[in-house]
């Protein structure tokens, strides 16, 4: 049985080598060095991408409806048939629009007629009538001169005088009333109101052509019929759809890009689509819009692109994501911009010169947020990805990054 001094100093010597164990440890953690990633510099092709979500946004399906109630007459297209800009779609009953364009076209015939004989032959005759007593009252005007002349000298008796002024005041009363008919007639009287009336008949008329014209859907650009949604025999209104059509053009989809992009962009640029719906396809486009104005809000840009291959399973408000290349760079430096770290004195980066780490000033030249081309470092450089406030000599190479020639 072992004595109580000797499990004392069992119990000793046991703290003892606990101590030196964790000493040890705490020694060798001080001298272990962290491995990093390390990337590799040498010179890639890269294709700088700009990726973003996107929906299909034009042309958009049009609901067309009549703008008159009535019953449907014909319908002369069906389900996915392409029609021309102006083609007749459907037309309602029509009887009474075509019997009221006919009343409008007889009342403006017979107003045009009246007013026609009035230039021709009324106005004409009221002015040859005012000719006719103008020379009456020259003439009378004449005479009575000349009777005052020879009654002054005795030639003639007052009787005869006095005569020859009642001739001039009828002259003169005959062509002042004749005046003033053909003045009421040409400018404010029959006249007027018989151009008037034209006026009047030629409105209801072009009124009556507009509601025939509303019986009638035609197509406003070449396209395709989406749906037929009414039936012959069937009471179409203002607020019921009567068919869907689509336009001829190719589709346009809309997506938002960070502000920061804006340098890379421009129209033109190629760009591959793919839609959720269908993953395994993959859509040519190009860039055909750039906003033109930045939403404050969001710092985002409004961009199209169109698709100009014709696939027939792309419909309207279809998402999916979009791939501009934006730029493409050949044989550059270039390194995953987190391998670059940037404080007030500008980018650095962390180089291994096969024995330890050592921080070293670059100049960078970002591409998008995903790389950035060195300029000054050798081909064959090693950059490791660690904190600015990392210590160098606590971290080596570890993870090699591939460079990979994309975005």
């Amino acid at each position: 049985m072992a004595s109580p001094i000797r499990k004392k100093r069992g119990r000793f010597w046991a703290g003892v080598a606990v101590v030196l164990i964790v000493i040890v440890l705490i020694v060798f953690n001080t001298l272990k060095k962290t491995e990093v990633d390390v990337y590799v510099l040498k010179p890639i092709d890269l294709n700088y991408t700009i990726l973003a979500n996107c929906t299909v946004d034009f042309p958009k399906p049009l609901d067309m409806t009549f703008l008159r109630e009535g019953i449907v007459r014909s319908i002369e297209v069906k389900d996915g048939d392409r029609v021309a800009k102006g083609q007749v779609l459907l037309r309602i009953d029509d009887f009474e629009a075509s019997r009221n364009l006919d009343i409008s076209r007889d009342s403006l015939r017979a107003a045009e007629l009246r007013l026609k004989n009035a230039r021709e032959e009324v106005l004409p005759n009221l002015e040859e009538r005012l000719r006719e007593f103008e020379v009456n009252l020259e003439q009378a005007q004449i005479m009575l001169k000349r009777y005052r002349e020879i009654e002054a000298a005795g030639g003639i008796s007052r009787v005869e005088l006095e005569k020859a002024e009642k001739e001039h005041q009828r002259a003169l009363s005959q062509y002042n009333q004749q005046k003033l008919e053909l003045d009421n007639f040409s400018k404010s009287g029959r006249l007027a109101d018989l151009e008037s009336q034209v006026s009047i008949q030629r409105t209801q008329l072009e009124l009556a052509e507009k509601n025939l014209a509303d019986m009638t859907l035609k197509t406003p650009f070449e396209g395709t019929v989406l749906k037929v949604h009414v039936q012959t025999g069937q009471k179409a209104t203002p607020t019921a759809k009567a068919v869907t059509v689509k336009e001829n053009a190719n589709w346009q989809l809309v997506m938002n890009v960070d502000q920061k992009e804006l340098p890379f962009l421009e129209p033109g640029l190629p760009a591959v689509i793919v839609f959720d719906a269908y993953p395994e396809e993959r859509i040519e486009g190009e860039v055909s819009y750039i906003c033109t104005e930045v939403d404050r809000e969001r710092n985002t840009c409004e961009l199209r692109v169109e698709i100009k291959e014709e696939k027939p399973f792309i419909k309207p408000g279809m998402a999916g994501k979009a791939e501009i290349l934006a730029e493409a760079y050949t044989n550059v430096p270039a390194v995953p911009s987190r391998f670059i770290k940037t404080d007030a004195s500008g980018s650095r980066v962390w180089l291994w010169n096969g024995q330890e780490a050592e921080l070293r000033t670059v100049t960078a030249r970002s591409v998008g947020e995903r790389w950035v081309i060195l300029e000054g470092l050798p081909e064959g450089s090693q950059l490791l990805d660690a904190d600015l406030s990392a210590d160098a000599a606590r971290i080596k190479p570890g993870r090699e990054i591939p460079a990979v020639g994309n975005r």
